[in-house]
């Protein structure tokens, strides 16, 4: 697992770095190197029905919410080719209705995809995918509520996170885990990691725990709203450090621009 952490620019820039070269392994002051993740619990899909892992040459890649009968929120690193410009249609899919990222359920291919026009560095890191088809609502196939405009999201708040990203042996789970975590401000985020930007939303949790590769696009869950997507880990994943995820509500009117 890549170990990154320090502050601003150069924590972005390591970040990238740490995409581009899976085998690399960075550091910047005391950190624990090794991976713990994500040590959550086996989630039932109908507890998680909006819940679809997003497929990238028929491999899973990212998480992604059901909003509508046929549009689905992810992180719009997820599906980039390059800024605000996507990878090819052909190559993404989803899987709805199941818990196993391998079996089950059903994979659809996607029609369109909607990235954020100032996605770049993991800012704006949002996107919407439209499926070929419209789905059938049932118990483990439905949508979240997406969080309104003016929503606020204080500090303290107990949140949840589901998804399919790497677990503490360094492996991908096969099964759906979800994970309790708690919503910090962007004052407290600002102080520990010098990531205070307005459209974020920063995720504190235990040691161990957290998100991780494979985790990416999750959406973050409050009182049944989606009030996040998730987008990185700061250090090794279950670092002492906040989990960054793109604020619902700071992106409301470019949500409801795309969405019938």
């Amino acid at each position: 697992m890549i170990a990154i952490t320090g502050k601003g620019d150069l924590v972005l820039s390591l970040i990238v770095l740490g995409i581009l070269c899976s085998n690399c392994r960075f550091t910047y002051g005391k950190v624990n190197t090794v991976s713990k993740i994500i040590n959550g619990g086996e989630a039932h899909m109908v507890d998680y029905p909006w819940v679809v892992s997003v497929r990238v040459d028929n491999i899973h890649a990212c998480v992604g919410s059901i909003v509508t009968e046929q549009h689905v929120i992810t992180a719009g690193h997820c599906v980039q080719y390059v800024k605000s410009i996507p990878i090819d249609l052909d190559r993404v899919s989803v899987r709805v209705g199941s818990t196993n990222q391998y079996s089950g359920g059903k994979v659809l291919d996607v029609s369109s995809i909607v990235i954020h026009s100032e996605c770049e560095n993991f800012l704006h890191d949002m996107a919407i995918l439209k499926l070929s088809e419209s789905l059938e609502f049932g118990p483990k196939i439905n949508k979240i509520e997406v969080a309104e405009r003016d929503s606020e999201v204080e500090s303290g708040t107990p949140v949840i996170v589901a998804g399919w990203g790497l677990n503490a042996n360094g492996t991908h789970s096969a099964k759906l885990q979800y994970l309790n975590m708690t919503a910090i401000s962007n004052e407290e985020c600002d102080e520990q990691v010098n990531y205070g930007y307005e459209s974020i939303l920063c995720l504190q949790h235990p040691l161990e725990q957290g998100i991780c590769r494979g985790d990416y696009g999750a959406g973050i869950v409050a009182e049944n709203k989606l009030i996040g997507v998730a987008s990185f880990s700061f250090g090794s994943c279950g670092s002492q450090f906040p989990d960054i995820s793109s604020r619902i509500s700071y992106y409301s009117d470019w949500i409801n621009a795309w969405l019938p």
